[in-house]
């Protein structure tokens, strides 16, 4: 009988920075962390793997409110490594949920290099945008990266997935470019052969400045189709367009670069693709380029016809900000609020009543990257943007100064009452929006952090609300422990299910999204700060 060759993994407990890796045989499988720019040599007598020579590089992302440096690889066959590294498409395997959640079934995906940026479903489709090595936009006198291989945008139908060849060039030398943002559009293109696929498109930015739009064939792959026009995209430091925001009830959607881009489809005959009018919406001034379009959301019911936006810093520490509401039927400002300082979140409830913006005012010296922020002030406003005049409600009971934390996320609940803002604390504050002069909760994730060595952690990078049975509501977060977390407001803050884990992954959470099982979509699907998607099914009511 053959002889079993020992199994490697490297012992993480001791490592530090430049120290020998040390081995353990627990089994097939390698992992590497480190925090720094570093080569290591791994050699063993094992034939199962000779040597290889692994660099690692940090990444961030394009965004300061969500920079995610990569500097995580994990390799299930050490043999097939050089032939991951060369073609990192996703690979799809199937796991048991260990009844620990309650779950039917976890369905796992490794992705090698990405860390992942964004997540959504529609139907029985998910698309993952991804960050990448060398993914950055270009720079001069840059060279080929080895590890920039594609990958950055992936769709998976049911747990089948093809890599959306998209974000690229082939010269001076090939590059791929990381994906910052995903979003679908509805479409009501209707299909005698392709039915199935037309009802969608696929809108995605990227680090080489452009706006890409996707639609599926009826081979499974992806065609890229005609692209709005590109007025609007400035190639500039700093200036990638990044975030997609859809009108609710399709028709146009927005992009932030410089200034906010909207597009708005044309009236189809006959079929064929989709065409675009294309208009910049002047969010900040002309003169100077320290300032950028950043963080938008749909209005609805009175505000129907209204995008919300917020300037952030491009590298400065100015302060200074720009917030307005924009009538997209006369593609023009209606109105500013009276701010002036640096945008870091934005939320619109429901019903197009109440918008909160969350601003920073920096110190003179006080840099856009000083990891403390410790003199950063933050605050939190809410308008009535009924009266459509960009006044507050009630300064006094509706500003609340925030702690210097960087804030990642805000939502109101769907009642309108409650608002939740996620911190880069790994906290998660609740205020109830008609008396902000008290937070009502302070839910954290208290496990030990899933972060790995040398990165940075993120804290609540994504949530959103649900209405659980008997119409009670329910916050879902995803945090640096690993897990997707349960808070009930009506709950008392102390209960012992408060914060419960609806799902737990490997490592600190990137991004998560929610679906209707009633659609074909999966129940949850989180993406972990080492670039792997799980596929969660039988969780139950979230």
């Amino acid at each position: 009988m053959e002889q079993q060759e020992p199994e490697l993994l490297l012992d993480l407990a001791n490592l530090r920075i430049n120290d020998q890796p040390r081995f353990s045989t627990k089994r097939d499988g390698i992992q590497y962390f480190t925090g720094r720019a570093q080569a290591v040599n791994v050699t063993t007598k094992s034939t199962k793997l000779h040597s290889f020579h692994l660099t690692t590089e940090l990444l961030r992302r394009s965004r300061a409110r969500s920079k995610r440096p990569f500097d995580y690889f994990h390799f299930q066959n050490p043999t097939s490594w050089l032939h991951r590294m060369r073609s990192p498409a996703p690979s799809t395997f199937k796991t048991s949920a260990g009844g620990k959640f309650g779950l039917d079934r976890v369905h796992i995906s490794l992705i090698v290099l990405p860390a992942i940026n964004k997540i959504v479903q529609y139907k029985d489709r998910t698309i993952v945008a991804s960050s990448v090595v060398g993914g950055y936009p270009d720079e001069p006198e840059e060279s080929e990266n080895a590890y920039n291989q594609p990958g950055t945008l992936v769709a998976w139908k049911g747990l089948e997935h093809v890599v959306i060849k998209g974000h690229s060039r082939k010269h001076p030398f090939p590059k791929n470019y990381t994906v910052n943002d995903v979003a679908i559009y509805p479409t009501s293109q209707i299909s005698d052969d392709n039915e199935e696929a037309a009802d969608h498109i696929i809108l995605s930015t990227g680090n080489d400045y452009k706006l890409q739009l996707w639609q599926q064939s009826e081979d499974g792959s992806y065609a890229q189709l005609p692209s709005p026009p590109r007025r609007g995209y400035k190639q500039a430091p700093g200036l990638q367009p990044i975030d997609i925001t859809v009108k609710p009830g399709g028709g146009m959607f927005a992009v932030s670069g410089r200034q906010v881009i909207l597009h708005s489809e044309r009236p189809r005959r006959n079929g064929g693709h989709p065409s675009w009018d294309s208009v910049e919406l002047s969010l900040i001034p002309q003169e100077g380029n320290i300032h950028r379009s950043g963080p938008m959301k749909w209005g609805c019911g009175p505000t129907g016809s209204l995008l919300f936006a917020s300037s952030e810093s491009c590298g400065d520490n100015s302060g200074v900000g720009y917030h307005k509401a924009f009538d997209v039927r006369r593609r023009t400002e209606y109105f500013k609020f009276d701010l002036s300082e640096d945008g870091d979140a934005l939320a619109v409830d429901a019903f197009g009543e109440k918008a909160a913006f969350i601003t920073v005012k920096r110190n003179d010296d006080d840099m856009i990257e000083d990891e403390d922020r410790t003199n950063a002030q933050r605050t939190l406003r809410i308008y009535d943007v009924r009266r459509m005049d960009g006044r507050r409600q009630a300064e006094v009971a509706h500003q609340v100064k925030l702690e210097s934390s960087e804030v990642n996320c805000a939502s109101f609940s769907p009642d309108g009452i409650y608002l939740a803002v996620g911190k880069l604390d790994g906290r998660t504050l609740v205020y109830d929006s008609r008396f902000m002069d008290e937070l009502l909760y302070d839910f954290e994730h208290h496990g030990p952090s899933l972060v790995s060595p040398g990165n940075d952690s993120y804290g609540i990078t994504h949530l959103e609300w649900r209405v659980l049975h008997q119409d009670r509501l329910a916050l879902v977060t995803g945090g640096p422990d690993g897990c997707v977390r349960l808070w009930q407001p009506h709950w008392a803050p102390r209960i012992t299910e408060q914060g419960r884990i609806i799902a737990q992954v490997n490592a600190d959470v990137g991004y998560f999204t929610i679906g209707d099982r009633f659609q074909g979509e999966h129940e949850l699907v989180v993406g972990d700060g080492d670039g792997a998607i799980y596929f969660f099914d039988g969780i139950g009511n979230i």
